[in-house]
């Protein structure tokens, strides 16, 4: 087999732990509860303690590939991610899974720049689009592959083996990358900018527990403002810093560019909404429909291959179709997929959600790929490097906040109506107080209470199903309204211009 396509099943082996990792999580939530009692903002840092890791590290493993070689940094990442999935699958602890999910972060930072750079000097410049094209599509198969496979080895063997499936795979690129290849530093490639970083992944952990802890009823007025009032200095010593720092972790000067600037905000509001249903649909359709975690992985299937179909017409209307009405069609059937399923949460019926499920699926379809290919069509050629970075730190970033805003959401609607059914339903207020406690511990899915609940109050279970489907149905509305938002804003971003050239105002 020619070298070259030795570098590319090299690669599609690294990318395939890294695109099942992001799609079978949702399954192994509920498992991850029963495993470690993780309450609701447990949970949500399952899901972003990866988020934060990769969105902080993008552009620091894309400068450390340009600097010591992407095959040299390209090991580090399968090295760093494959013993991390090892540490999640026997971590002792919640706090050290969530731990050891940075670390998975970290690694995928590290190895997704290198494997694309790899692909790319593996070909010659005639047959590179279709190297990347088989890369990417290789990519989205195991992206739809990951429900059913994480199901089914969640519900035959353990989730455990979740992660455990990383170490062979992770083990066989890593000592492919070592035949197959070696790294070329680059000279000249500048420095990082890790002050800029660290208050960039400062700023995010501050956000994300001040936005927990308003969900979960801990956060106080002062905690409240201090929280925000650091948020807003970290942002304005970063972009303050813009004009003393030769290479800032965030370049400004890219933002003058409008329609990059659109496109920065799509790759936001996506991941914000989408997020909701890939984590919090998963554990509502296996905690409150019963649906066992191979069914729950077969219940995605026509999203993520709703997805795979559109993404190829997305790509064909490229050039044909204005991109501001590809934007506005993508962001509004999301948001109404997200609508028209919230609206039919509370029949908790499977077959009711899919019509919105597939629409959802069929608007990211044609953004999946458009949106990056549009924006970086605006950017000039030398800046190309960081601004896909960018683009995909702002995907991650915008995934965080999408967990944690709508988490806390749902956390907190939870929490409110199940203060409200108590009252209803208990007069007595120290048994009041016992039925709180207990619809709490139920809602985390600790099976342990469902008969004392069952025993005294035989309706509860009849009303926290309520509870749950109503309080999801919040999120996916929030989650319709940042869409609609971002469709709005898009008239103003992609307005049709006279003629697109490869040299954009970017410097």
């Amino acid at each position: 087999m020619p070298r070259k396509y030795v570098v590319l099943l090299n690669m599609v082996g690294a990318i395939a732990m890294v695109m099942i990792d992001q799609t079978v999580l949702g399954i192994v939530l509920p498992s991850l509860q029963r495993a470690y009692e993780f309450g609701p903002v447990h949970m949500q840092w399952a899901v972003n303690a990866y988020l934060i890791a990769l969105a902080a590290l993008l552009m620091c493993g894309g400068w450390l590939g340009d600097r010591f070689g992407f095959y040299t940094t390209f090991r580090i990442g399968v090295g760093l991610f494959t013993m991390a999935s090892l540490a999640c699958a026997y971590a002792p602890t919640g706090d050290l899974f969530i731990a050891a999910r940075a670390f998975q972060g970290a690694g995928a930072a590290l190895m997704q720049p290198a494997a694309t750079s790899l692909v790319f000097s593996a070909f010659p410049k005639d047959d590179r689009g279709k190297a990347l094209a088989l890369y990417v599509g290789a990519g989205l198969v195991f992206l739809a592959a990951g429900p059913l496979i994480g199901g089914a080895l969640v519900e035959y063997l353990s989730w455990r083996m979740v992660f455990l499936i990383n170490v062979p795979i992770g083990a066989f690129a890593l000592i492919m990358a070592f035949v197959v290849g070696r790294s070329e530093p680059k000279e000249g490639t500048g420095t990082f900018d890790f002050q800029g970083a660290f208050m960039f992944v400062m700023a995010l952990i501050v956000f994300t527990v001040a936005v927990q802890r308003f969900g979960d009823y801990r956060l106080s007025l002062g905690e409240g403002i201090v929280s925000i009032g650091f948020v807003v200095l970290i942002c304005a010593l970063i972009y303050g810093r813009r004009e003393r720092v030769k290479h800032p972790f965030i370049q400004f000067s890219l933002f003058e560019n409008k329609i990059y600037l659109g496109c920065c905000i799509l790759l936001f509001c996506i991941p914000f909404a989408l997020l909701g249903q890939v984590v919090f649909g998963s554990v509502f359709v296996q905690n409150v429909l019963g649906l066992s975690p191979i069914e729950a992985g077969l219940s995605m299937l026509p999203v993520v291959l709703t997805i795979i179909i559109f993404a190829q017409v997305g790509g064909g209307l490229v050039g044909k179709m204005d991109f501001k009405k590809l934007a506005m069609t993508g962001t509004l059937a999301m948001a109404l997929g997200f609508s028209s399923q919230a609206l039919v949460l509370h029949l908790n019926e499977l077959w009711m959600l899919m019509p919105g499920m597939i629409l959802m699926g069929a608007g990211l379809g044609l953004l999946v790929s458009t949106v990056s290919a549009e924006a970086l069509s605006h950017v000039a050629l030398p800046s190309r490097a960081r601004a896909s970075a960018l683009l995909q730190t702002f995907r991650q970033t915008g995934g965080v906040f999408g967990i944690a805003c709508i988490g806390s959401l749902i956390n907190w609607r939870e929490k409110t109506m199940i203060s409200a059914a108590a009252e209803l339903m208990e007069p007595n207020d120290r048994d009041r107080e016992l039925l709180q406690l207990l619809l709490y511990k139920f809602m985390n899915d600790q099976p342990i209470v469902a008969a004392q609940l069952h025993e005294r109050w035989p309706q509860s279970l009849y009303i926290l199903k309520r509870i749950s489907s109503s309080a999801l149905a919040d999120g996916y509305f929030f989650g319709a309204a940042v869409l609609v938002g971002a469709a709005l804003m898009s008239i103003w971003a992609f307005r049709p211009e006279k003629a697109k050239t490869d040299q954009g105002p970017a410097r």
